[in-house]
């Protein structure tokens, strides 16, 4: 019975010891992916960090425009539509002189049908009174 005792003490010191290392694997994985991810994340930080400085900068740079401007944040707001209205404009007139031509180019093309349908009519009159 002796000898079972000293097996078993045996084998639970050799499965505890392979416990233990197995354990020391696990920490040192463990510990290389949370290293991996605290670089990822220090880097993601980073990279939102000067992102919102870049932000920041234009926040204010905008900020510094408006209270420089002579009218204060009304008449930059009020120059803004005003130049908003000029560009709408412009393009209104574009859009028009395209849709003029296209309707010239319409009419004329209609006008060219209508030739070819009087003349068509015309020739079938011409050859019903010659017979």
């Amino acid at each position: 019975m002796e000898d079972f005792w000293d097996k078993a003490k045996e084998t639970g010191k050799d499965l505890a010891d392979r416990a233990a290392d197995k354990l020391g694997e696990l920490r040192t994985a463990a510990s290389i992916k949370v290293d991996e991810w605290s670089e990822k994340a220090e880097a993601m930080a980073a990279e939102d960090k000067a992102e919102a400085a870049e932000k920041m900068a234009e926040t204010e740079a905008a900020k510094a425009k408006v209270a420089a401007h002579t009218g204060g944040a009304l008449g930059y707001l009020t120059d803004k539509a005003r130049e908003l209205a000029g560009d709408v404009q412009e393009e209104t007139a574009e859009v028009y002189e395209k849709s003029k031509d296209f309707w010239e180019k319409a009419k004329d093309y209609a006008s060219e049908k209508m030739d070819d349908v009087k003349d068509r009519f015309s020739d079938e009159k011409d050859e019903v009174k010659e017979a």
